[in-house]
């Protein structure tokens, strides 16, 4: 039923899509007020009584962000009154070194799923289609409506061997491939090296979970020969925002989400970079409001010329904590370096950034093949516009394990300044 409604409304007007979103978004700030200690006395410590504006930015403009150490400290006091005894727990995967949990009733539970299942099918996915997906959590019970034949899934996990994924699609013939890059990423090169392509060819094929950069897009589109189209969520908020099969920017889904571009807690001017943050509009049990994702993004100043209604997230650009600590005192992102791997990716299967100290990092390499011939000094020369004079340490390896979560991080911080999820 809410995943029947998440389809119809996209084909609301963005003026309609507004005032359903007010809507929501008034009834979420009243309940929280009223019925969730944290969000009453943290409201009432900034002697804010009740929001006012009339449309949703107005009305989370005077109000406090939040973050994952917030929440995690408020514990009980983040629950609703009256939130129902019969609630569902969900877990963070931790790959921050943080795992998070929190509680949420059993009608967002089936809102949540519709709004995961949503950017699939409204890029094109099928409900009788078959799909494999690569994950760090294969295990699931079988739903009901996959026995009936709809929405049929079966999962593998992200770090297994390839040969298991490639004979897992195989055995299956599934229409759709979904997973993380990292682990796309592993599949293609097989592919592409035994010369075995996925037969039959994925007729779409999704990423999400990790940033999805330019040199792994090109990778998967050669080896399965469709291209990648990429979805953004989060456990706390599932999916917010997707591409269509344009790949022009994310569109967010303003049903379910309020998002945020912000510097300092006040909204950047459209089109500049910031942080990104949401509230999730029907979570009443612990509510998400004003919460920071720590991700970096801007929102895009076009519409996309499919015709959705939902405004455009140009682009997700990593973590506000995967920033670079240089030797002259800046921070800066490390997505150039990430850019400039672009022209390795035949010879690169897996690399990640380490920084071990201010002006000091390792780059581990993982080569496309034994023997592959990957130029060190092409890869130091697309570091340094990035890092400057800092001291560069690479390292060829055999295996970059993926974190407990599954995922396979492309830059890991010093541990004092954190870490990214």
């Amino acid at each position: 039923m809410f995943l029947a409604q998440m389809l119809r409304n996209e084909s609301l007007t963005p003026s309609a899509l507004a005032t359903l979103q007010t809507r929501q978004l008034r009834t979420l700030l009243r309940h929280a007020r009223e019925r969730v200690p944290f969000y009453r006395d943290l409201y009432a410590a900034h002697g804010i009584r009740a929001a006012s504006g009339d449309a949703p930015h107005d009305l989370l403009q005077s109000l406090p962000t939040v973050d994952k150490t917030m929440l995690r400290a408020a514990g009980a006091t983040a629950i609703s009154l009256d939130a129902p005894a019969d609630r569902v727990t969900i877990n963070t995967s931790g790959s921050s070194g943080e795992p998070f949990q929190f509680q949420i009733d059993r009608r967002y539970d089936q809102w949540r799923k519709a709004q995961y299942l949503r950017p699939y099918l409204s890029a094109g996915q099928r409900l009788r289609d078959k799909v494999l997906r690569l994950t760090g959590r294969p295990e699931r019970p079988r739903s009901w409506f996959s026995r009936l034949g709809l929405l049929r899934e079966w999962r593998i996990h992200s770090a297994a061997d390839p040969t298991r994924m490639v004979a897992a699609w195989q055995r299956l013939s599934p229409h759709v491939l979904q997973g993380w890059p990292s682990a796309l990423r592993s599949l293609a090169h097989h592919c592409i090296e035994r010369g075995q392509p996925l037969r039959p060819a994925p007729r779409l094929v999704f990423t999400d979970s990790e940033l999805l950069l330019p040199d792994t897009r090109a990778l998967l589109e050669r080896a399965f020969g469709t291209a990648a189209i990429d979805i953004f969520g989060t456990f706390e908020s599932d999916n917010i925002a997707y591409q269509c099969a344009l790949r022009g920017g994310y569109h967010i889904a303003t049903d379910s989400v309020v998002l945020e571009i912000v510097r300092d807690g006040k909204p950047v001017p459209i089109g500049e970079a910031g942080e990104i943050v949401v509230t999730v509009l029907m979570n009443r049990t612990t509510p998400f409001i004003r919460y920071n994702l720590r991700d970096i993004g801007r929102l895009s100043t076009h519409p996309c010329p499919c015709g959705l209604p939902f405004p455009l997230l140009a682009v997700v650009q990593g973590r506000v904590t995967d920033l670079l600590e240089l030797p002259d005192g800046r921070r800066s992102t490390p997505q150039g370096i990430f850019a400039g791997m672009n022209n390795l990716a035949d010879t690169v299967r897996h690399y990640q950034l380490r920084q071990t100290a201010t002006g000091v990092f390792e780059f581990l390499i993982v080569p496309a093949r034994p023997l592959a011939n990957v130029d060190m000094q092409e890869i130091i020369d697309t570091m340094r516009p990035t890092v400057g004079n800092a001291r560069i340490e690479l390292h060829m390896v055999e295996a970059i394990p993926p974190d407990p979560s599954g995922k396979r991080r492309l830059f890991i911080p010093r541990p004092e300044t954190g870490e990214s999820a």
